[in-house]
């Protein structure tokens, strides 16, 4: 091979190597790296990286996914359906381990704050706000506000099937109306009359109206 054969053909193989460098570069504006978040609404995915693109699909509020680049105004990549997709910031947080040891960390942080009808936290606390409360700060899981709701969105378990982490729900008589967060050994956290505190679900006073038990997150 000639000298000016072997320079035609490494400059033919330059322009190949530079062709699939930028197919696989991030477009303008893109971190390339990989981000693991969490939706925190209901999130719209998008044709492009603002409200003005077209929208080709969403995630439930709740759903965790791996995006594969950050435009530079907060919004997120991922291939959807085949499709390049993108979600909003604004939608996301960061992933959380979904663990119990997480889930009773934040939960004992509440220990002897206040019951007050309808407050979601922090300082004060009705049952269902504080549940949800507290599954969505320690584990980005987003449940329903009330415990009827919490009740009708959990997957319902057997007595024998109850683990930490697992919702125990209470009927004195007109419906779901008490719920509070498992936590082992016949026990549960839960904010009630007396304020967010450990009850005794195996026995006594409020194990006559437990009305079931639910799943929202596999501990």
């Amino acid at each position: 091979m000639t000298v000016k054969s072997m320079n035609k053909s490494l400059a033919m193989l330059l322009v190949l190597i530079l062709a699939v460098s930028v197919l696989v570069l991030p477009t303008s504006g893109e971190a390339a790296t990989t981000y693991k978040m969490t939706t925190t609404v209901e999130s719209n995915i998008r044709t492009g990286d603002s409200v003005k693109y077209p929208i080709i699909g969403y995630y439930k509020a709740g759903t965790t996914v791996i995006f594969n680049a950050k435009t530079k105004n907060n919004w997120y990549r991922i291939t959807y359906k085949g499709k390049v997709g993108y979600v909003s910031g604004k939608c996301l947080a960061p992933y959380k381990v979904q663990s119990f040891a997480a889930l009773n960390t934040e939960a004992k942080k509440h220990l002897g704050k206040k019951y007050k009808w309808g407050a979601t936290g922090p300082t004060s606390f009705d049952c269902s706000g504080y549940t949800s409360y507290v599954f969505k700060q320690s584990i980005n899981k987003v449940i329903p506000r009330t415990a009827k709701q919490q009740y009708n969105a959990s997957t319902k378990i057997k007595a024998s099937q109850l683990k930490a982490g697992d919702l125990v729900f209470f009927n004195y008589g007109s419906g779901i109306a008490h719920v509070g967060i498992y936590v082992g050994s016949g026990k549960m956290i839960n904010a009630q009359n007396n304020g967010v505190k450990y009850d005794n679900v195996s026995s006594g006073y409020w194990k006559r109206y437990i009305a079931g038990y639910g799943r929202v997150a596999n501990l």
